[in-house]
C-alpha cells in the first residue's frame, strides 16, 4: 500500500475554491489519493486521512470552524 505524504493533502485543501466539510474533504481525498491509501508527515506514519486531518488541526495547518475545513498554512521546512 502506498503511503501519501501529508503535504499532498494540505495543498488539496490549499487549492480549494472555498473551505470544505470535514466529510466533503475526506471524499475530496479519497477521489485523490485512493479509497485505501495510508498517510505519513515528517512526524508521523501509517494515518488515516481522519487522523491526518485531526493532526493537520491540532498543529494549525487546518482551522476547523463552523462546519467546515480551510488551509491555514506549513511552516515545516522538510520538503
Amino acid at each position: 500500500m502506498e503511503s501519501v505524504h501529508g503535504h499532498n493533502v494540505l495543498n488539496l485543501v490549499k487549492e480549494q475554491e472555498s473551505a470544505l466539510t470535514r466529510d466533503a474533504l475526506l471524499v475530496a481525498i479519497s477521489e485523490q489519493f485512493g479509497d485505501t491509501a495510508r498517510y505519513h508527515t515528517c512526524s508521523a506514519r501509517d494515518l488515516t486521512a481522519e487522523e491526518l486531518i485531526d493532526q493537520f488541526v491540532e498543529k494549525g495547518k487546518l482551522v476547523e470552524a463552523e462546519g467546515s475545513i480551510q488551509y491555514k498554512g506549513c511552516n515545516c521546512h522538510c520538503h
